[in-house]
Order: structure tokens, then sequence, then C-alpha cells
């Protein structure tokens, strides 16, 4: 058996021979049109000049960067496009009065330049560069612009160096100028903080921020015990008086007033002549009413003075009574009132000094615990500009040192052979073999065309045998239920169908072998789905030989029309769809007793038109009516086949999918894509899509089985694997 390459080969070769044809064509055309050029005419005299560069050794360089910039510059020296840089180019052009085009012309075409290590061996050095100039008219002119191009080589090999050290002087000079912003905020920064918060920072760090929180708090403690000393005195006069301090204020203000006293005195003396009166006299009796007048008077202007003593006017008038009670203090108890009201005001002012030094720690005590976040803050500042100093020096640093290089570089290239002249020995012109010629550039058209004929074999994604089909299947798993022969009816004439109602029992009985293949995967393989990786594989033949197999097999089968995308195929069964089905698809599939057709001529066949093309497929899909339908047929027919659309059009397939048992593949060498197949399984078997099987479809050739061969094959995962043994005759 020839490998597949050779098959594929054979396969292209067939598909593209002329390609192949037309590549030897235009390959003797070709070398035709080159073997009948005229021969070249004589080379004209050329005069080729000679120099040399080398590197030179620099001075010793007391900076770091004038060592740095010597080794860089011969590095950039050692390029081609710095020895040929603009700069150089507009220099000898103006030198030598040549014009834009000519100075191009030379550099591209007859100035070359052998760089260190290139060449032989023996004339490669690693620090020699090599020039050669030719020109056509003179000897003399070419050593002279050799010359030229040797001078502003060097030249620019010092300015590079120097160009290259000034632009790193220009880029510190303006990188120092903004480090020395940032250095200069970042400073001002820190001294606007110190400013605000250093006297806090100082007194937490110096103690005297805690010595104020402890001396605040031996205050609190001395005032209180001074507290309640005075209370104890306080209590205790209270005790002795009887009165509480506003009562012993009243009663001090009271007794301490001359008015008061007079008129007490008065209204004392105004009772006692009432008794001595009341002994003798009526109480209607006129000296008796006019004591009383008067000491009714008396005792108002006593009541009213006393009211103005102790500040009462606005309340209710204070009794009598009470009043001579409370001016009638003698000098000890008013000597004690007098120092109860004297603990009362010290007391209250060691009160207010209490507050106020517990209003001062409470401070002390906010400003220590703020203490932590001040001196992180600090901390930043201070890390800020020691960074932001650390930067400035260094640039400054590597700006003096830059500017100190400046004086000491020099060019990395010199003159180590001036340009001289050296004669070119004649070149011979050998004439032309134009046979050879011809037969050459045959053989290569030939060699092309072959190879392309083989390139878009090897390019080409299609499955071209059923061998290639078969590994490809076998690769995925997937059990291979049969191979079907190709239908030629459908290949001569249009209008016949790809059915084979009236054909060769022979081409029936492969569908038969994959009808009973699918029986053995098992009794549950009932309700299968027929799909396809693309179109023109031949799903839809596949699917109704396979249910007229069926049939013929004495099964109760029923063939569903699942492409709703698409018109109805009934008539290759002799089944004319009904015509109004399209207009109300979910009547339709409602009324299953008018929807299903018994197929003429196939006992045991009933068909379900399509009702396509549909806008709306995947939602009459989805739908009830069509899923009770499905239910419905299988508890009525032994075997329902369902031709869905190919999986790259759609994803019906895969919305029908629940609804069965599982699917089987449709392949068809030459058509199938291993591309499209492999990405067609790993969505099935993303999907948890059970794969019944495949079949190939379109083998020519093929010889009807004999026999069935049992199932042993049984990988262990609910499939099998190649149960079908079919024979195909030798191409």
């Amino acid at each position: 058996m020839a490998p597949p390459i050779v098959k594929r080969f054979a396969i292209s070769f067939q598909q593209n021979y002329w390609l192949g044809f037309l590549t030897m064509v235009a390959g003797f055309g070709v070398s035709g049109l080159v073997a009948l050029q005229p021969p070249p005419p004589p080379p004209v005299p050329t005069y080729t000049a000679f120099g040399q560069l080398t590197f030179t050794e620099p001075p010793p360089a007391f900076t770091t960067t004038g060592n740095e910039l010597q080794a860089q510059g011969r590095g950039l020296s050692l390029s081609r496009g710095n020895l040929l840089s603009g700069r150089v180019l507009q220099n000898v052009m103006n030198k030598l009065q040549l014009s834009p085009q000519e100075i191009r012309q030379m550099q591209e075409q007859t100035l070359a330049i052998q760089m260190p290590g290139e060449g032989d061996e023996e004339e490669a050095s690693l620090s020699t560069i090599r020039l050669q100039y030719t020109d056509k008219q003179s000897p003399t002119r070419a050593t002279l612009i050799l010359e030229a191009f040797m001078d502003e080589m060097v030249e620019h090999s010092r300015w590079l160096n120097t160009s290259e050290l000034r632009s790193r002087i220009d880029a510190l000079s303006k990188r120092l100028a903004q480090v020395k912003d940032d250095l200069t905020a970042a400073e001002n920064r820190f001294y606007r903080y110190v400013s605000q918060q250093g006297s806090d920072l100082l007194a937490i760090q110096d103690g005297s921020l805690f010595s104020g929180i402890t001396s605040s708090q031996q205050q609190q403690r001395e005032l209180g015990l001074a507290l309640q000393e005075i209370d104890g005195r306080i209590n205790s006069l209270m005790n002795q008086l009887g009165l509480t301090p506003d009562q012993a204020y009243a009663s001090v203000a009271l007794s301490a007033d001359p008015i008061l006293a007079n008129l007490r005195a008065q209204i004392l003396q105004i009772e006692q002549q009432l008794e001595r009166l009341k002994l003798d006299l009526r109480p209607e009796h006129p000296t008796i009413e006019k004591l009383l007048k008067e000491k009714r008077v008396n005792e108002t202007l006593f009541q009213q003075r006393a009211q103005e003593l102790i500040g009462a006017r606005d309340l209710a008038p204070v009794p009598i009574s009470q009043i001579r009670q409370d001016s009638s203090l003698d000098p000890s108890r008013q000597q004690l009132a007098n120092e109860l009201l004297g603990l009362e005001t010290r007391r209250a002012g060691l009160l207010k000094q209490l507050n106020s030094v517990i209003e001062t720690e409470q401070k002390l005590r906010e400003q220590y615990e703020k203490f932590p976040d001040k001196q992180l803050q600090q901390a930043k500042l201070v890390q800020e500009v020691e960074f932001q100093r650390i930067v400035y020096q260094n640039i400054l640093t590597a700006l003096v040192d830059a500017q100190a290089a400046e004086a000491e570089t020099v060019g990395s290239l010199s003159i180590a052979v001036p340009p001289n002249y050296r004669p070119t020995p004649p070149q011979r012109i050998q004439e032309r073999n134009k046979l050879l010629i011809i037969a050459a550039g045959g053989g290569i058209g030939l060699v092309a065309g072959l190879g392309l004929i083989l390139l878009l074999a090897l390019i080409d994604d299609r499955l071209h045998t059923p061998q290639e089909l078969r590994d490809s299947l076998t690769d995925r798993e997937i059990p291979l239920l049969g191979q079907l022969p190709f239908i030629y009816s459908s290949l001569y004439r249009e209008d016949l169908s790809p059915v084979l109602l009236d054909a060769n029992p022979a081409d029936l009985s492969f569908y038969e072998r994959v009808r009973s293949n699918l029986r053995r995967l098992g009794s549950d393989s009932k309700v299968v789905m027929i799909t396809s990786v693309s179109n023109e594989e031949g799903k839809s033949a596949t699917a109704y030989n396979l249910a007229i197999a069926s049939a013929q097999a004495g099964k109760r089968t029923l063939l569903i029309e699942g492409d709703l995308r698409s018109p109805s195929k009934a008539q290759w069964l002799e089944v004319t769809p009904n015509p109004d089905s399209n207009l109300e698809p979910l009547r339709f599939y409602n009324n299953r007793t008018d929807a299903v057709t018994l197929v003429p001529g196939v006992a045991n066949l009933y068909i379900l038109p399509s009702t396509g093309p549909q806008r709306q497929a995947a939602a009459i899909i989805e739908s009830s009516e069509l899923r009770l339908l499905l239910k419905d047929a299988r508890g009525r027919y032994d075997m329902v086949i369902i031709d869905t659309p190919s999986l790259s059009r759609c994803n019906d397939a895969l919305l029908l999918e629940p609804l069965t048992d599982g699917l089987v593949l449709v392949t068809k060498p030459g058509t199938t894509r291993s591309s499209l197949l492999r990405e067609a399984i790993d969505q099935l078997s993303d999907a948890d899509v059970p794969v019944l099987g495949a079949v190939i479809n379109g083998v020519e050739d093929l010889v009807a089985p004999t026999t069935d061969i049992p199932d042993t094959n049984n990988n262990g995962n609910g499939h099998t694997g190649d149960i079908s043994v079919l024979e195909e005759n030798p191409v």
C-alpha cells in the first residue's frame, strides 16, 4: 500500500496537473529568453583604490566617563552605518563637489567596506577596516575619492565621541536643574513642617511634655485633697449653723445691715408697747390701732429692705418671720457664717483650677498621642530630603566627570594605510551553452511544478482517502459505523435524487450494515440524529437511505427533517409536503396525525417533512410542540432518524440533541476538512453530546459486505472501535 503522502500527491496531481504543466512551460520560456539574450559587452576598464583604517589606542584617561566614552566610541565606529553616516556623505559631497545622485551611487555600488573579522581568515584583522573604491575614469580620481572618504570617517569618529559626550553633558545639566528644584522643594516641605510641629516634637523628645502631664496629675491630686479638706470644714460649719452657704450669705447680709437692724429694733419696741397696752386697753383702742399701723409700716419696710439685700425682688416675698430669724445672728454665729462663706468661695476657686488642670492634661495627652504620626511624617520628610540630596550629588558628580572627560576625548580611528591604486586583471567573457540553459530551465520548471503540486497537497487539510478519515476518527476515539458507496445517479442528472428507492440492493446493504452496527451499540439507540461537519458531505442522503434500510429491515421507522432553515426534500421519497405547513409550523407539529406521512413504495417508513425555510428556526426547535412530537415518536416507532443541519452552519443539532439518544457524524473523502472535524468533535465533547459513531460517505469502488463480524473492539467508554469490516477495491 502506498504511503498517505503519495496518495495525497497523486490526488493533488490529478486536480492541479495543469498548474505544474504551466510552471514547467514557464521554466522553458524563461530559460529560452535567457539563452537568446545577446552576449554581454566587453567589460569597461575600472580602477580600484585600496586603503585601511585602524583603531587608535586612546591616551590615558583620568576620568571614568572618558574611559567609557572611548570604549563606546570604538563600538560605534565599528558600524557601517556610522562610517557612511549622512554627515560623512555630506562632507565628501561638498569637498569633491559631487551631486547627491553621484554620492548615493558611490555609497551603494562603488565603495566597499570590509569590517574587522570579515573576509579570509588570513587577511581578516580585528583592528583593521579595509576600504575599496572602484572608479571608471582614472586611478588618480579613485585614490582622491577614497582619501576623502577616509579623512571624513576619521573626523566623524572624533566628532562622534565629542557629540556623545556633549549630549551627555546637556542631559546631565537638564537633569541636575530638575533634581535641584526637587531637592529645594523637599527641604522647604521639611522646614515648614519643623516650624509648625517642631515645638511639639521637641517637647516630647526632651520629656517636657511628659513632665507636664505628670505635673498636671500631681496638681489634680493636690487640688482634690484640698477640696476634700474644704468640703469637710464646710459640712462641719453647716452642721453647727444649721444653714447652707446660701442661707449663711443671706443671714450675714441681713444681720450686718444697720437699716434693717434699726427697723427690727423699732418693730421690737412697738411689739413691747403693744404687749403692755393689751393688758389695759382693748384691741380697738386708737392707740393700739396706731401702734399696729406703725408695726405694719415698719414690717413692710423691713421686708423690702431684706429683699434688696438678698437680691430677691423678682421672687416671692420672704416671710417676716424668716427675715427676722435670718437677721438675728449673734457675733459668734456671724463669724462662723463668714467663715463658711469664705470656705465656699475658696472651694469654687479650687474647682475652677481643677477643671483648668484637667483640660490642660487632656490637651497634653492629645499632643502625646499624635507624636508617632508626627514623628513618622518627620522621618518621611527627612528620607525624602536625603534621597533628593543623594540623587543631586550623584548627578553633579557625573556632570563634573563628563565635563572633565570632554577635554581628553579623541577620535577612535586613524589611517593605517593611505589610499593607493592596485591594477585589476581583465575579466574573461565565457560563451553561453543555449541548449544547456534551456534544459536546465525546463528541469527547474519541472521540479518547481512538482514541488508546487506537493505543496498544495501538504497545505490542503481535506481528508482525501477513507484511510485518512478512519485514522482521524480513531485518534479522536470516534467509532466507525461503516463506509457508504458513492451514488452515481445524482452525479449524472441533477433531477435524480440520491435516495436508493429502486436501486441495487447491494448498495442499500451498506446502510443496513450501519443500521445493524447502531443496534449493536445498545438498545437505547432508538432516536438517532444525523449531522455532518459541513455541507456537501451527503448528510441528508445518508439519513434517507438509512431510514429506508431500517424500514426494509421490518422496523417501524420515522424520518424527521430537522433542517428548518432549508426547503423540504420529501420529494426524494415521492412525498409532497403540505404547502401551508411553513405558515403555521407549531400548529403543523401539534397535529401529529396530519404531519406524519407514510412513504409510498416503502413499507414501515414514515416521514415528517420540514416546514422550512423558517426565520425563527431555533424557537420552533425549542418549542413544546416539537418536543411532544419527538416524545410521542419515541413510543410509536422502532427507530427515529432526524436529519439536522451541519455543525458549521448552525447549532440546531445541539438544540435537538437532548431529545435524542445520540448523533451520527457523516464524513466524505475529499470534502471533510481535518481542522473542522477536530473542532466539531471538540465542541461535541465539551458539550457532553453522545456521539454514537461516524460513517464515511461517498467511497468509490466498494464491495458489498458478505459477513458480519462480532464487535470485539470495545474501548471501555461505551463506544466501539471500527465496527465495520468493509473491503475496498484497489484503485
